[in-house]
C-alpha cells in the first residue's frame, strides 16, 4: 500500500513539474500564474494524500485540475475514490463526481463502465444536460438506440442548440433506418455547422433512401475528395448511377474512389466488387475478373466472389453465353431462334415466330411429324427463354403450360440461365413441358457455337 502511495506521489510531482515548466519564461500573465498555482496545489494535495488517501479536499483539487487539463486517466482514479466515499461524506457532490468519472471513461471509450457511473449520477441529478447527453452517447455506442434517443431528447430540451446531441440522435435514427426521423436533427446540425462532413454525408444518404437521389448526388459529389468520407461518397454515387442504368458514370465513380489514398480495406473491397459488376454488365470480363481476383487475395470468401469468378471465367470463353445473359435484345432473340431450330440434330425445324416480353422471350417453330395413319404433318413447338440467373418459380411454368394447352401446341420447352424451383419441377412432371436449366443450356450453347 505504501509503495502504491509513493508511486502516486511521484506521478503527481512529475505533473507538477510539467505544469511549472509551462509557466517559465512566459512573463507574469494570467496563464503563467494559473499554472504555478496549479503546480503548488498539486504538490500540497499530493502530500496530503500521502498521509490520508481519502482526503476529500486533496482528491477534489487533484481531480479538478487533471480534468481541466484533459488528463482524464489521472482524473478518473481520483473521481472513483470520491464516488466510493461519497455515501458517507455529505460534503461530496455525488452526482457531479459520478458524472465526471463517467465522462473520463467515455474519453477512454470504456462504455460499459461509463454507463455504471452515469446511471449513478442520473439518480442524483436527472435534469443535468451532461448526464443525459453522455448517457445517450454511451447507449448509442452500445447500440441500445431505444434507450439512447430518450436521453438525448431530454438533453435537447435543456439545450436545443447542442449540435453534438442533435448529431447523435440523428445517427441513432439513421442506424435504425428511421430516415424521416433523422432528417430534422441533421438539418439542425447542418444549419449550425455547414461544413460538418458527417452530417452532410448522412443527410445525402437519407435523401437517397427517401427517393431524392438527384439532391443527394450533388452532396456526395462534393464529398468525393474528402479523405474520410470520399470513398463512401464515391460508392453511393456509383450505386445510384448503376441503378439508374448509367454504367459509364458508375465506373467513373468507383474508379475515383479507388484512387483515393488511405481508403479503409472494407470500402476498397466494396468499390472493387461494384466496379467488377459494372465491367461484367458491359462485357469487360477480363477487367472484372482481375478485380475479383484482387478481392479474393484479400478475402477468399468475400460475398459471392468465388461463384462469380467461376461463372464469368466460363462466360468470358463462351460468346453465346455472353449474348444470352447480357447481349442486346436483337442479338438475344437471334440466339434463341438458333437454339430452337437447332434443338435436336436432324430436327429439320422451321422458324415461325419470336416475341419478346418483359420477363421472357417466346420462339415458335414447326417440326415435321407423322400420324398414326402414316400421314405427314407439322406440329408446333413453343420455346420460352428466361434470361434470369436466379430460380424461376412454379407460377411461370404453370402459366406457360396453360398457354401451351390453349394454343394446342404439341410441345413446350422452358429454358433458363438459372434454375427452376422445386414447385416448378414438380408441376412439370407428367405434362408436355420440358424444363431446361443452366447446366444443360451451357452444353447447348457450346454445341451451337
Amino acid at each position: 500500500m505504501v509503495i502504491l502511495i509513493l508511486a502516486g506521489v511521484l506521478i503527481l510531482v512529475a505533473v507538477a513539474i510539467v505544469l511549472m515548466m509551462k509557466g517559465r519564461g512566459a512573463g507574469k500573465d494570467e496563464a503563467d500564474i494559473k499554472n504555478k498555482n496549479e503546480a503548488k496545489v498539486l504538490k500540497d494535495a499530493s502530500r496530503k494524500l500521502a498521509k490520508d488517501p481519502d482526503n476529500i479536499p486533496a482528491l477534489t483539487q487533484l481531480s479538478e485540475i487533471f480534468y481541466a487539463n484533459e488528463l482524464y486517466d489521472k482524473a478518473l482514479q481520483h473521481y472513483k475514490n470520491l464516488v466510493r466515499i461519497a455515501p458517507i461524506h455529505n460534503e461530496i457532490n455525488e452526482g457531479k463526481v459520478a458524472l465526471r468519472a463517467g465522462i473520463c471513461l467515455c474519453k477512454a471509450e470504456e462504455w460499459g463502465e461509463a454507463l455504471k457511473y452515469l446511471l449513478q449520477s442520473n439518480m442524483k441529478d436527472a435534469s443535468n444536460f451532461e448526464v443525459n447527453y453522455y448517457l445517450g452517447l454511451v447507449y448509442s455506442k452500445l447500440k441500445d438506440y431505444a434507450k439512447a434517443v430518450p436521453c438525448l431528447k431530454k438533453a435537447l430540451i435543456i439545450n436545443p442548440a447542442s449540435t453534438a446531441a442533435n448529431m447523435i440522435v440523428a445517427r441513432c435514427f439513421y442506424e435504425q433506418r428511421h430516415f424521416k426521423e433523422a432528417l430534422p436533427y441533421l438539418k439542425v446540425v447542418m444549419a449550425a455547422e455547414p461544413n460538418n462532413k458527417e452530417a452532410m454525408f448522412d443527410y445525402a444518404d437519407v435523401m437517397v433512401e427517401e427517393g431524392h437521389g438527384e439532391k443527394s448526388i450533388k452532396i456526395f459529389s462534393h464529398l468525393r475528395p474528402d479523405p474520410v468520407y470520399g470513398a463512401r461518397a464515391c460508392l453511393r454515387t456509383g450505386v445510384f448511377h448503376y441503378n439508374q442504368g448509367d454504367k459509364k458514370a458508375a465506373v467513373d465513380d468507383f474508379l475515383i474512389g479507388l484512387k483515393l489514398p488511405n481508403t479503409p480495406q472494407a470500402e476498397t473491397l466494396e468499390l472493387k466488387y461494384r466496379l467488377a459488376m459494372c465491367y461484367f454488365d458491359t462485357n469487360r470480363y477480363k477487367e472484372g475478373l482481375a478485380l475479383l481476383s484482387e478481392i479474393k487475395q484479400v478475402n477468399q470468401q468475400y460475398k459471392d466472389v468465388p461463384t462469380l469468378i467461376s461463372r464469368y471465367s466460363e462466360l468470358s470463353q463462351n460468346t453465346n453465353l455472353q449474348v444470352y445473359l447480357s447481349g442486346s435484345s436483337a442479338d438475344f432473340i437471334s440466339l434463341c431462334r438458333r437454339i430452337a431450330t437447332g434443338w435436336e440434330k436432324g430436327l429439320n425445324a422451321t422458324f415461325i415466330d419470336a416475341h419478346a416480353e418483359a420477363a421472357y422471350t417466346n420462339v415458335t417453330i414447326e417440326v415435321p411429324s407423322r400420324g398414326g395413319d402414316g400421314s405427314d404433318f407439322k406440329e408446333s413447338w413453343l420455346f420460352r427463354f428466361f434470361r434470369t440467373t436466379g430460380a424461376t418459380g412454379e407460377i411461370y411454368v404453370r402459366e406457360f403450360y396453360e398457354y401451351v394447352q390453349d394454343h394446342r401446341i404439341a410441345k413446350g420447352i422452358c429454358v433458363t440461365a438459372g434454375t427452376f424451383s422445386d414447385g416448378a419441377r414438380h408441376f412439370a412432371e407428367g405434362r408436355p413441358v420440358d424444363l431446361v436449366e443452366r447446366d444443360k443450356l451451357d452444353k447447348i450453347l457450346k454445341r451451337i457455337n
